[in-house]
Parts: structure tokens; sequence; C-alpha cells
């Protein structure tokens, strides 16, 4: 998935690794079906056009699986309502999988994104990063 779908843009493998009802469970909400699938990766190829995921660990129990993944890009597409800044970035995340025949049915999602907001300059009343100026 990270390297044929999200590396290759090749998001016509959807069907041979996702089920029909497959669910992509994210902090924006549920995307339900192949169709929902299709567009949030056709959504983070938007985002990111260059992004290049690279899985770092795999962790796998019966039927499911854990990945953490690194995803190295430049933020040439405004994020959270911020114009890009042309600024290099990374983002870590950690997924869970669930699989029935072999495909994923379910996938959970947890991303860095305070840290990719950092990277492009957002600063956050209240919160310090470490690696941040203070917040005036």
């Amino acid at each position: 998935f990270s390297e044929q779908c999200l590396n290759q843009n090749r998001s016509e493998l959807i069907p041979e690794l996702f089920t029909s009802n497959a669910v992509f469970h994210s902090s924006t909400g549920d995307a339900i079906g192949l169709s929902a699938v299709r567009q949030t990766v056709e959504r983070v190829r938007a985002m990111f056009p260059g992004g290049h995921f690279t899985v770092d660990d795999i962790l796998v129990d019966g039927d499911k699986a854990a990945a953490r993944w690194t995803m190295t890009a430049t933020n040439t597409a405004p994020i959270a309502g911020v114009p890009p800044t042309g600024r290099d970035l990374i983002q870590h995340a950690i997924v869970f999988y669930r699989f029935e025949d072999g495909k994923i049915a379910e996938l959970w999602i947890q991303m860095d994104q305070l840290g990719v907001l950092r990277q492009i300059g957002v600063q956050i009343p209240g919160v310090q990063l470490p690696g941040a100026p203070p917040v005036q």
C-alpha cells in the first residue's frame, strides 16, 4: 500500500489491497468503502505531491499488523489553511491494520499533525514544542 499506492501513485491497486467495505479510520472521520479509500489516497497525494513514504517497522499478530512510517515531502499545498511554505517536512505516523482474506479491512492512523504544523511555522498559543521558539 505505502510503496505502490502512495509512493508510485497507483490507486488502481486499491481493490486488490482493500476489502470492498474497508474502513479507513482517522482523526478527520471514517472513510468507508473503496471509493472513500481512493479519495483519501488522492487527498494525501494532492497535499504532498512529491511525498515519499518509508515503512520503518512492521509488527504482525494474527489478522492485525502495526506499522510505523515516515513521510518526507515539500510543503507545496495549503495545510490547515496555511499557505504553502516550500519547506521540506517530515511526518511520522503509526498505523494499525486488520486483514480479512489477505486484504486490508480496517486501518487506524495516528499522525504527528502537530509536528507538521510546527514545521510549517504554525504556533499554537499555550503549547511549547521541543525545538520551537517560545510562544509569545
